[in-house]
């Protein structure tokens, strides 16, 4: 079989799920992060997940809710996770399994993202710039303060107010489609 055969066939169930995966990994990295605090441990998760979902790539019925299964099996790699580290948990596990049940749905988190990325272009051009900076280049307030000529303290009122609206956008987005 040479390259040019291999490139006209069809992706495996396991490819396509895979797929999937990547095309979803920002609504399933939000679930995974409703439960799991720790942004280490969360990268764990959804490398474990990924495994998983790759090794149960034949139990995925195509035309289902791909979003709800994988999110569904982070919620018990989650689990599965705090067991693991339960040397350092401090909650018991019925408690775990019931904050489990009640983190958002899939769903719900979709519709936040897309609440939150309407809400993110009501912002004045500054107040997205430095939404950028903090988040994207994961800049600290002086230096921010130094490429945009304001203060530190300026910069960290001005996030503290615009995370503020955008949390209160969101809320009226997402309160007027319940």
């Amino acid at each position: 079989m040479n390259e040019s055969q291999d490139e006209h066939e069809a992706p495996t169930v396991t490819e396509t799920v895979q797929l999937l995966f990547v095309r979803h990994e920002n609504s399933i990295r939000a679930f995974v992060r409703s439960l799991q605090p720790s942004l280490s441990d969360a990268d764990d998760v959804m490398q474990e997940t990924f495994l998983t979902i790759s090794r149960k790539a034949s139990s995925f019925e195509p035309g289902t809710n791909f979003l709800a299964w994988a999110c569904g099996i982070a919620r018990l790699k989650v689990l599965e996770n705090f067991r693991q580290n339960k040397r350092s948990n401090v909650l018991a596990d019925t408690a775990i399994i019931a904050l489990a049940d009640d983190a958002p749905t899939p769903e719900l988190l979709i519709e936040r993202e897309l609440a939150l990325e309407a809400c993110i272009e009501k912002l004045a051009p500054r107040m997205r710039d430095l939404l950028w900076r903090r988040y994207s280049r994961r800049q600290s307030s002086v230096e921010m303060a130094d490429a945009t000529g304001m203060s530190s303290t300026a910069v960290r009122v001005a996030l503290s107010k615009t995370r503020a609206m955008l949390r209160d956008c969101i809320h009226a987005k997402t309160r007027v489609a319940e």
